[in-house]
């Protein structure tokens, strides 16, 4: 008998490309499928669970086979997929993120829907998620009586305007469609690591940061990293993990926390995509699984705040312009220090 898990299914689809759920199956086997709780339309963040359900058991055997048909509404296009899970991976993840105890750090299935049929898979749970594959549907040439049934007499034209926003609208019509190649950027994996740096910054001398000196009273003690992800994963677990190279996607946004003697602090950074890219994408060319440090130097005294780049090599690291991130910096939940570009609405840090 196979092995049941404490498992629940959910769609995602990104806010400016909303995706409407035609049906959505994966398969058990015995006839048997978990179907993807619809909502009309998926649209939100990246790879977070937006849609839930109440089914009368919680456990169940992991899906071995995907099929599913969906509409891209700001293309007005159909899309189906049919294909086998990576079922073996899958159950690898959920044992190995299962405590002593017995309970599970994941919870979810999530099948993320994205323009021009692809399609991505994770594993989900509160304080991490994993990509466990990037997939690319077919388009349908099927008609709207077909695929809408209940409504034969509705096209797909004035179907998706029900759906497509203000918000949704107005990007459409400053930057029309997507560019193809736009989401195998951002779900493009890189091997780096996060190396937060407490330092003295000297602006006057040839070497700009400084270490501590171990003599010190009160240095900065690190507390723990958390970092959510372009692809759609995120990592809130304060272990190492993310301090060791590893393959994912680029950070999207970092929260650093650490104490000096009884002061608590926390940093939050945004990173702009569309500007983070070019660089990683020029530093590491065609070999992603070069190593590279992300390179987060802080020194709150001074209130001087870096990101740089560094693989080895290089003679210094490149720094990442100041228009590539926005940073909050917060003392005893009083906030301390911004950048001038920062431009987050209020609580954007609780994450």
């Amino acid at each position: 008998m196979a092995q049941e898990y404490f498992l629940h299914v959910t769609g995602s689809a990104p806010a400016l490309w909303p995706a409407e759920l035609h049906f959505g199956l994966l398969w058990i086997g015995d006839g048997e499928a978990l179907e993807v709780p619809r909502r009309y339309p998926f649209s939100g963040r990246w790879g977070e669970i937006l849609s839930t359900q109440t089914l009368d058991r919680d456990k169940f055997p992991m899906p071995k086979k995907l099929d599913m048909v969906w509409l891209s509404v700001v293309e007005k296009t159909f899309y189906s997929i049919e294909c086998d899970l990576p079922t073996a991976q899958m159950e690898e993840c959920w044992q190995r993120m299962t405590n002593d105890e017995g309970e599970p750090s994941l919870s979810h299935i999530v099948v993320g829907m994205a323009p021009y049929g692809q399609v991505a898979l994770w594993l989900r749970g509160e304080k991490k998620s994993i990509l466990l594959d990037w997939l690319r549907g077919e388009r349908m040439e099927s008609s709207s009586k077909q695929l809408m049934p209940n409504n034969p007499t509705e096209t797909i034209d004035s179907h998706c305007r029900k759906y497509i926003k203000r918000r949704v609208h107005k990007h459409l019509k400053m930057h029309g469609l997507p560019e193809p190649g736009l989401f195998d950027r951002i779900m493009a994996q890189y091997c780096y690591r996060l190396v937060p740096l407490f330092e003295h910054w000297r602006s006057d001398e040839d070497v700009k940061w400084r270490r501590h000196d171990d003599d010190e009273e009160n240095p900065p003690v690190m507390d723990h990293v958390f970092v959510s992800r372009c692809d759609g994963t995120h990592h809130k677990i304060a272990d190492d993990t993310i301090m060791r190279h590893h393959m994912a996607g680029r950070p999207e946004r970092i929260e650093v926390a650490w104490h000096t003697g009884k002061s608590e602090w926390q940093a939050y950074i945004w990173l702009n995509e569309e500007l983070t890219a070019p660089i990683f994408e020029r530093l590491y060319g065609m070999h992603r699984d070069t190593r590279v440090d992300l390179l987060l130097h802080f020194d709150p005294e001074q209130q001087h705040y870096e990101l740089a780049l560094f693989r080895y090599g290089m003679k210094q690291p490149q720094l990442l312009p100041e228009d590539c991130f926005q940073l909050i910096v917060f003392k005893n939940q009083f906030e301390n220090y911004r950048t001038d570009n920062y431009s987050q609405p209020s609580g954007a840090w609780i994450w």
